[in-house]
């Protein structure tokens, strides 16, 4: 029987993906934005880490203050994370694509796709790797295949999972499942690009692992 905290953990997920998709933009964004400023003034355990983690790129002579403010868009570009995330199921095509900045260098990936051979985008836990997916296939340059961790309780990957076939994006586990011979396979002979990322919950802190002993939350 599951227990209540996971039962609470796919509840909060479920709310995400059925309702802040239906509320005005607008008011889901200052929501968003309130939350992140709040668990950012507390400083619990997840914000010190993150702190701790920037203190290691800024340096330790850096003022308080810059740690502070820099901590702070961290926050908050993490709760940006999540309500694209919530809403990019109902974001319009031309909106998604017309949002995202291509500096030229996915030509080469696409030149590759259009020929009918596979692509390797070895992603890191920053920014929206879900939007980039999707970017990818409605610009129609060809399907995206991911493996996925399977985390607990199973009803959360379910909704990952669900989240990203919803997109267009076949998901393979990375246990119990096909999946790194069926990815091999799809990344050397089909036309799809395969994305190595995960449905774990990105931490603020896991995009400052610049070295082998930061630290990021439980």
């Amino acid at each position: 029987m599951p227990r209540l905290r996971d039962r609470l953990t796919d509840a909060g997920y479920g709310l995400g993906w059925s309702v802040v998709c239906r509320l005005p933009e607008s008011w889901a964004r200052r929501g968003f934005r309130f939350a992140a400023d709040r668990a950012w003034r507390r400083q619990g355990p997840g914000v010190q880490v993150l702190e701790g983690n920037l203190r290691r790129v800024i340096g330790s002579q850096a003022p308080g203050g810059e740690l502070r403010a820099l901590s702070r868009q961290a926050m908050r570009s993490y709760a940006r994370y999540w309500l694209e995330a919530f809403r990019l199921p109902v974001m319009p095509v031309d909106r998604l694509i017309g949002g995202v900045h291509d500096t030229g260098h996915i030509r080469a990936a696409f030149e590759y796709l259009a020929a009918g051979r596979g692509v390797v985008f070895a992603l890191p836990h920053m920014g929206n790797y879900d939007l980039a997916g999707a970017w990818v296939i409605a610009t129609g340059a060809g399907s995206v295949t991911t493996v996925a961790e399977r985390v607990k309780p199973e009803s959360v990957y379910s909704r990952f999972v669900a989240f990203r076939e919803g997109l267009g994006v076949e998901v393979l586990p990375a246990s119990g499942g096909r999946a790194a011979r069926s990815a091999s396979w799809r990344s050397g002979f089909g036309p799809a690009s395969l994305s190595a990322w995960s449905v774990t919950a990105m931490s603020p802190a896991a995009a400052w692992r610049w070295s082998s002993s930061a630290r990021r939350p439980a």
